[in-house]
């Protein structure tokens, strides 16, 4: 018989620190003990931890990058240039997009938004860039959710004579871009660098529109939850912040795709909503989810909804096909009894064979290439 072992065991000083823990804070002890194993193991932290609140929202001047991002825009808009969005196919980069297209709208400057699909691949490419600068002569392009690790397309940017300013929250490459980057995880006086993508755009919301930009908080709460990035300060409070504007005065486009839901938590965030969402990107229609965020006709946003819940479906169907093919191609080949599964599929989606590998790997226990 197997025995369960206690995978923390606390110090007498642990155990007496447990203990004021608990009687400051008003829990119980075992919480207490939970709350310290995770790292929270000061009654501030605890308190910070259990009541997220926008007051604890950092300034988004510490970023480093963010006040010369907001004086880009200054001098776009002063002589009546367009700021281009590109952002990312996914749920992240979709809120990050609509978050930014949402601030520079109301403060006043023309936008666009360039969205590419599944199909073009991550992040900044040199054929998108051209196109866009040919059709629409931006002033400014600013990135969302990715563009840290394009050195040579901001490269390219720069030689057509337009200015660039990359915000992401990827991992630093050992050279950055040649231009502004706005991300947390660079070195500066942010304290918190777990923001996703829609979290850094939600912050550059509020570096443009102050405390106007706090109705964006649903948007921004529903990426960070798609994004599954750790629900630990800054984060935990946007979550909180925008589930508290998504229940009590939630936009059309929430409250479509949540049709039937009562109360709704991160839960109903990840496992409604973000599906959803990615569905359209997995799809090869991310501009879609893009446009239910940021249309004001109520008809359009409906119609948009229904469109992304019947991609959510088809995306469920394929996905289905796609498993009980590579199931057959296992069966076939004699059982998965090598130490990993590689298979291919001329008619397998690029958007859909992620998701697949993942239930191969769950459902045979190694790992799988698809």
């Amino acid at each position: 018989m197997k025995k369960i072992t206690a995978e923390y065991r606390y110090t007498p000083e642990q155990l007496h620190n447990i203990r004021v823990l608990a009687k400051e804070c008003g829990l119980r002890e075992l919480t207490a003990k939970i709350l310290f194993s995770r790292g929270v193991d000061t009654p501030e932290k605890a308190k910070r931890f259990l009541r997220p609140s926008k007051d604890n929202f950092l300034s988004p001047f510490l970023m480093r990058g963010m006040r010369e991002l907001v004086d880009a825009v200054d001098g776009v808009k002063a002589k009546g240039g367009l700021v281009a969005v590109f952002g990312d196919y996914d749920a992240d980069g979709i809120g990050a997009a609509s978050i930014l297209q949402c601030a520079l709208e109301r403060y006043g400057v023309r936008t666009a938004v360039h969205i590419p699909e599944r199909s073009e691949g991550y992040g900044l490419s040199v054929a998108a860039l051209r196109e866009m600068i040919d059709a629409r002569s931006p002033d400014l392009i600013v990135t969302v959710d990715c563009g840290v690790s394009n050195r040579e397309e901001v490269e390219y940017v720069k030689s057509r004579g337009v200015r660039v300013i990359v915000t992401d929250h990827h991992e630093l490459p050992e050279q950055l871009p040649d231009c502004t980057v706005v991300n947390p995880k660079l070195k500066d006086d942010y304290p918190y660098d777990n923001l996703c993508g829609a979290g850094v755009a939600f912050k550059a919301a509020c570096a443009l529109l102050g405390e106007d930009a706090y109705d964006l908080l649903d948007l921004a709460a529903v990426s960070t939850v798609a994004d599954s990035v750790p629900l630990t300060g800054e984060n935990r409070d946007i979550v909180a912040e925008g589930l508290k504007r998504i229940n009590s005065r939630p936009r059309a486009a929430l409250q479509y795709l949540l049709a039937g839901k009562e109360e709704i938590t991160a839960q109903s965030l990840a496992f409604t909503v973000a599906p959803r969402v990615n569905a359209a990107g997995r799809m090869g229609d991310a501009n879609c989810a893009l446009r239910l965020f940021t249309s004001k006709d109520s008809a359009e946003i409906y119609s948009l909804a229904c469109k992304l819940n019947e991609y959510n479906l088809e995306r469920q169907q394929v996905c289905d096909d796609v498993y009980r093919s590579a199931k057959e191609q296992i069966a076939a080949s004699g059982g998965a009894f090598g130490n990993i599964i590689m298979l291919c599929g001329e008619n397998w989606s690029t958007g859909l064979v992620g998701i697949v590998a993942a239930k191969l790997a769950e459902a045979f226990t190694r790992p799988a290439v698809l």
